[in-house]
């Protein structure tokens, strides 16, 4: 089946990433057969429980649909048409549309109209409100229009893809867990989202030993938790290592261990699968940052010792630290690097790497 991915787009590569390193992660064979803005389309021989499972545990994809047809917006009637509504809606359903873009569409009358085709054809009830099934319209591959300041606008849409949805985004996961909930809280920790988009980039399988050296309050373990993996971190802080076995306790979670320790002196008895983690920054921006620079190089060669060879690691650093030079004297490669805008002066980079 082809499958019709709405991914987020406040980054412009890490949905993309983190969607591609899960479907490794699971297993799950696919060809990409279109990209645009907000849209990956894949050919795929995986089952609707694979796909529920790959769509379960992303923080940067919000919905994922079944292909069921792709016409443009001057054919969509006829297409509906096409469809032999009975093998898609088999009870309560409802009918939406979704732009990428600012594109003008007449929303309600296409989804008015669209609807009551269905309705008729498949002699089911439409349900606005608790729908077992929603059929979604997605225009896509915008038409751009562009002004004398090179500004673009979307002017109308090449294509829409007539979708079922298989899974949608639990955004109120991401905002029960915002880190100011939880019992113990700390200033500058990292979102729920962006936690576990990490814990995927580190291709974190279920069962697996999962690390993060310098785990604060616990973000992110908290997340990978969620994957059922033994979680296992350390910080050198008392209060954040304190905090954190509270944090993460107070999430279900049983099976972890968190250590009071510097992670240039981590002592571990078992080897792990994986590494997410958000080292500290700024420790000295007036020297060029070449204390953080020797922090970091001095962690990841103590993790080294720990990780699996085919294990990755997740890294998030501030955009002033050459990486590059970081990694020079260390057993580990770069892989892949990704910008995370955070406010004016600051901008993350979320690294993943493994060993040479």
């Amino acid at each position: 089946m082809e499958i019709t991915v709405i991914l987020s787009q406040e980054n412009e590569t890490l949905p993309k990433a983190e969607l591609l390193a899960r479907l490794e992660t699971l297993d799950i064979e696919y060809e990409i057969t279109s990209e645009y803005p907000g849209v990956i389309t894949f050919t795929t021989p995986a089952s609707e429980d694979d796909i529920i499972e790959l769509g379960s545990h992303l923080g940067y994809t919000h919905e994922i649909l079944q292909t069921i047809k792709r016409t443009t917006p001057e054919e969509l009637n006829n297409a509906v048409k096409d469809v032999d509504w009975s093998e898609y809606v088999n009870s309560s359903f409802k009918v939406r549309v979704k732009r990428m873009g600012n594109g003008d569409v007449d929303k309600d009358s296409i989804e008015r109209y669209i609807g009551g085709y269905i309705k008729q054809q498949s002699q089911m009830p439409v349900d606005l409100t608790n729908a077992d099934c929603t059929i979604k319209l997605v225009y896509t591959n915008p038409k751009l229009e562009v002004n004398e300041f090179k500004e673009s606008k979307v002017v109308g849409y090449n294509e829409v893809i007539i979708t079922r949805q298989i899974i949608e985004q639990d955004k109120k996961h991401f905002f029960d867990n915002k880190p100011h909930k939880r019992p113990y809280f700390h200033p500058g920790s990292m979102s729920p989202k962006l936690a576990l988009c990490m814990v995927n980039l580190a291709r974190t399988h279920k069962g697996d030993t999962v690390l993060d050296p310098f785990c604060g309050t616990g973000g992110i373990l908290i997340e990978a938790g969620d994957l059922g993996v033994k979680l296992i971190g350390s910080d050198i802080e008392k209060c954040m290592y304190e905090g954190s076995k509270l944090n993460i306790a107070h999430e279900g979670f049983e099976d972890f261990k968190i250590y009071w320790e510097d992670v240039r002196k981590l002592d571990l008895d078992e080897t792990v699968d994986a590494v997410a983690m958000d080292p500290p920054y700024g420790i000295s921006t007036t020297l060029g940052g070449d204390d953080t620079k020797q922090l970091y190089t001095e962690a990841l060669n103590s993790i080294a010792q720990y990780i699996k060879d085919d294990g990755y690691i997740c890294m998030a650093s501030p955009h002033y630290i050459d990486l590059y030079e970081v990694v020079e004297n260390t057993p580990l490669k770069i892989l892949e690097q990704h910008s995370i805008r955070m406010h004016k002066s600051l901008t993350r980079i979320s690294a993943v790497l493994m060993k040479k």
